[in-house]
């Protein structure tokens, strides 16, 4: 409790917690408009984005969930709908999908 998360100090923990680090920001299309108030998801768990999203990384509150390193996390897809996230950044679901950096994998279904 009481520690600063991500740059900027831009989030101060309330209670103790445990954050995890994502190898995924801004430069990978998570728009820095989800700084402290959006979302990811572990399975079905919704985790909150705490602190500022930066260029490679991406703080979560996953306190009480059994993540562990090397575990994935969804920023939208099944649980979390692009226009959900959209709504978030105050923009429309094309501009989050044109933002998704070249670093993404892709897979096309049809």
């Amino acid at each position: 409790a009481g520690e600063a998360v991500g740059y900027g100090a831009s989030y101060t923990t309330k209670r103790d917690a445990t954050i995890a680090v994502v190898g995924i920001g801004y430069a990978d299309g998570v728009p820095r408009a989800l700084s402290n108030q959006g979302e990811a998801s572990y399975g079905d768990t919704r985790l909150s984005i705490v602190g500022r999203v930066s260029m490679d990384l991406t703080h979560l509150d996953v306190t009480g969930t059994d993540i562990g390193l090397g575990d994935w996390v969804e920023f939208f897809g099944a649980t979390i709908s692009v226009d959900e996230v959209a709504a978030w950044a105050n923009t429309v679901s094309y501009e989050i999908l044109t933002g998704v950096g070249d670093r993404v994998d892709r897979k096309y279904l049809p």
